[in-house]
């Protein structure tokens, strides 16, 4: 089968249960780790900032309210960088744990309308998958989906598709007397026994299960319907969901570097999905991306050691970029940085500006040094006004200009709404500009992947290079295509 024949519950996705508390933020579970199933958990208030017009808090419960995304808002605000980072991404299905009853009343401002509005609002019409697109003629999604089937993988591109969880009783206040057909999420049903499949709602074509449960993900997929498992938090109960073809893999298991086992992405191309049956068809997602990956010391100091994908532009140092950085934010050294770096010379100690991605705990953080051999100034900026995890931002620009003077940084939350980092004006051009990765003497390594947002054309940086000392054991290596970009332990 190719790709162009495969449909959404054809294939079995790694999920990221509850993905607003992992150390790993959403762009990094997005970008990096190649997920693109998620969960939030939906509430209507939360203690010490009341309640919400048009919108929900996101976070676990009142016991547990740590989150990387504030509000749903917060959240589609960084959906709609992944729209702007990679236009034609696979499609990325969000599933909506809902603590709460919706508001039954249509004009109620946390009522199902007032969701679908707050989702249409952030991500378009086109950008939405929804129920009716699969009805077709059929008289209910379950006729639609088990005759005329799925759609391709192909079609839904570029798309979100959400889900609502958290039980019959919560889920049926959701159309606000409209027919689940007319609305923009789709519906579950928890599945604790077998008669639970079908069930007697004709919308419902989610099923929803526990690890304990999830065996029966294999009468789901045999029905035509899909299956969501989670707690899958251990290599055994990922194996029993596999057998039992399981389509949505839930784990807390984000980093597939220490749990090797939790990934379903190819390791050649990046693709995210593992077809239920047979192999896999060999498919990329549009994009481009560069792997850079180093064991070094550290961009800091007097003098400097990392591994640089550059290109020389003396010859026309006047240039401006703009990319998007993601990296793994757990299990590694807080200090590891990736960023967009314009140097002098190749020295390491030469004069350079750069803006760059930290591993944890930090902001988006520009770094310079004025003149060779002398110490390196920082300056960190907060992006994400409180509400957005601050160490996984990822979208940057670094303008150079004056002969390759002045040099001059921004970031951003989501491409759209940009805020000025640092910037100087140096007495050499910066002529070389390129991608720098260090691992701050990490042994295992540091590694980042640097993309160019819209499917813009990228730039030239095919030179590579270690900077800076030559110690045992250091080294790196970095790639625009995929035989090693994807691989997550590739360090050298």
């Amino acid at each position: 089968m190719s790709y162009d024949d495969l449909r959404y519950n054809e294939v079995r996705q790694k999920s990221a249960h509850n993905a607003f508390q992992q150390q790993e933020g959403i762009y990094d579970q997005i970008v990096y780790w190649r997920i693109r199933s998620l969960e939030l958990d939906l509430h209507r208030s939360k203690l010490g900032h009341g309640s919400l017009k048009g919108d929900w808090f996101v976070y676990h419960g009142a016991h547990n309210p740590n989150t990387t995304v504030h509000r749903l808002s917060d959240f589609l605000r960084l959906a709609r960088g992944i729209q702007h980072a990679v236009p034609r991404h696979e499609v990325i299905t969000v599933f909506l744990d809902v603590r709460q009853p919706f508001h039954t009343t249509a004009s109620a401002s946390q009522s199902g309308p007032a969701l679908d509005r707050l989702l249409v609002g952030a991500l378009g019409e086109e950008g939405i998958v929804r129920p009716r697109e699969l009805l077709g003629d059929a008289a209910s999604l379950r006729e639609a989906v088990t005759t005329a089937g799925w759609p391709k993988l192909s079609t839904l591109r570029g798309r979100f598709l959400f889900v609502l969880t958290g039980g019959a009783e919560k889920l049926r206040t959701y159309p606000g007397g409209r027919s689940p057909e007319e609305c923009v999420v789709f519906l579950s049903a928890r599945a604790e026994k077998k008669s639970d499949i079908p069930g007697d709602d004709e919308s419902i074509v989610f099923f929803n299960m526990s690890d304990k449960r999830v065996k029966l993900a294999r009468a789901v997929h045999a029905r035509g319907f899909v299956g969501r498992g989670y707690y899958i938090n251990d290599k055994a109960r990922w194996d029993v969901a596999v057998q039992h073809d399981c389509h949505h893999l839930a784990t807390d298991d984000i980093n597939a570097r220490e749990d090797p086992w939790s990934q379903t992405q190819r390791p050649r191309t990046g693709f995210p999905f593992q077809k239920l049956s047979g192999s896999t068809p060999t498919v990329e997602e549009p994009g481009a991306i560069c792997g850079v990956w180093a064991r070094s010391g550290d961009i800091w100091g007097e003098v400097d050691s990392f591994y640089y994908k550059h290109a020389d532009r003396r010859a026309a140092p006047d240039n401006r970029y703009e990319l998007f950085i993601s990296g793994a934010n757990s299990f590694g050294d807080d200090w590891l940085k990736g960023g967009l770096i314009a140097r002098s010379s190749l020295a390491g100690n030469a004069a350079y500006f750069g803006v760059f991605r930290i591993a944890e705990h930090h902001r988006l953080r520009v770094q310079y040094r004025v003149a060779a051999g002398g110490t390196t100034v920082a300056k960190e900026v907060s992006l994400g006004s409180g509400v957005i995890d601050e160490d996984t931002l990822m979208f940057v620009r670094l303008h150079i200009a004056g002969g390759g003077r002045r040099a001059r940084a921004w970031g951003s939350v989501d491409s759209r709404s940009w805020k000025a980092i640092a910037s100087f004006e140096f007495d050499e051009p910066l002529g070389y500009q390129g991608l720098g990765v260090s691992s701050h003497r990490e042994k295992s390594g540091a590694k980042f992947l640097f993309g160019v947002p819209a499917e813009k054309e990228r730039p030239p940086f095919t030179r590579g290079q270690l900077i800076g000392p030559r110690k045992d054991g250091y080294g790196g290596g970095g790639d625009w295509h995929s035989a090693k970009r994807w691989k997550v332990d590739r360090f050298g």
